[in-house]
């Protein structure tokens, strides 16, 4: 049987100033050339989290209610509309792309319905191999139904390589879709969590992609007593530089172990389970899918099949 599920969307009180000593590079405006942020002084990569993750696998049921009932936010734009229904051993989720947060314009056009489907396992299979995540269109669908994609632009290039091309949320309106690109956050603005939330180091989901793992913030608690909070950090460095703006993936190198994450920027956590996480450097989100993207899985107006990313991987 087929059941719906949703979640309200939490808000949170008004943010207090210490929240920008964590604020990502996304949310200030991107220069023609690239910035590596700097990371906190605290060692991320032994850092083991919460012990309670808002999002894991093999429940169908707690999938579903990550996802939010979305309320419209802008009155010049759509409703956004998202549902969530469990379908035997698969969780469907179906969009129409229309932010729940205030839409900043920083791209030509407002954001307009594109219909998307993403259908995935609740208990999904580790792939053999890695494979790529699109170099344009959805690769996953956030937790209010705005499309994920990848760290790529139009050009090649990556999406910091293009001067406020992006909100302070990490995300603009397209040509064929509003989506999100990284994950953004400020001080006093409307995004898919406010600063104060993200800054306390609580386990967050943002989406899920669609080899069915969960999408996680990666500003985390450095240990189960949440002593200290900070930024995991990207195994992937910019060793082209002259590549940034016109081929993101060239630009870019995986070297194991200099960061927290993984090729595809997750890890397993210490309950077992494997989830990406946002950083604030490239890929951002999702490196690559670490599991099976079955055929079909993306559906839609901005759906694209996987592939097209990583250099060297079979897409």
């Amino acid at each position: 049987m087929k059941t719906p599920f949703t979640k309200k969307r939490l808000f949170t009180t008004a943010a207090t100033a210490s929240v920008l000593l964590l604020a990502i590079a996304g949310c200030t405006t991107a220069e023609s050339t690239p910035t590596e942020t700097t990371t906190p002084a605290t060692e991320a990569t032994n850092a083991t989290g919460t012990t309670t993750f808002a999002a894991s696998n093999g429940d169908c049921d707690a999938m579903a209610a990550t996802l939010r009932d979305v309320e419209t936010a802008n009155p010049e734009l759509d409703d956004p509309e998202l549902s969530a229904v469990c379908d035997g051993d698969s969780l469907v989720i179906s969009s129409n792309s229309i932010p729940d947060y205030l839409y900043i314009a920083t791209t030509p056009g407002s954001p307009q319905i594109s219909e998307l489907t993403m259908t995935i396992p609740v208990d999904p299979t580790e792939a053999d191999e890695p494979s790529s995540v699109p170099l344009l269109g959805a690769l996953g669908v956030a937790v209010n139904g705005v499309p994920i994609y990848g760290p790529t632009e139009g050009t090649g290039g990556d999406v910091q390589s293009l001067e406020g091309a992006l909100s302070e949320c990490g995300s603009h309106s397209g040509p064929t879709d509003f989506h999100l690109h990284w994950f953004g956050f400020a001080d006093g603005v409307d995004c898919l969590y406010d600063a104060d939330e993200v800054a306390t180091g609580e386990s967050l989901v943002i989406g899920w992609a669609a080899d069915g793992y969960p999408i996680m913030s990666g500003v985390v608690c450095s240990d189960d007593s949440c002593s200290e909070v900070v930024q995991l950090t990207s195994s992937w460095q910019l060793t082209d530089e002259s590549q940034f703006a016109t081929d993101t993936w060239a630009a870019h190198s995986y070297v194991e172990g200099s960061g927290d994450l993984d090729e595809c920027n997750g890890r397993v956590d210490s309950d077992g389970q494997y989830r990406y996480y946002s950083t604030t450097t490239f890929p951002y989100l999702v490196g690559c899918y670490y599991g099976e993207v079955a055929d079909g899985a993306l559906t839609g107006n901005n759906a694209a099949n996987p592939g097209g990313g990583m250099p060297g991987m079979e897409g």
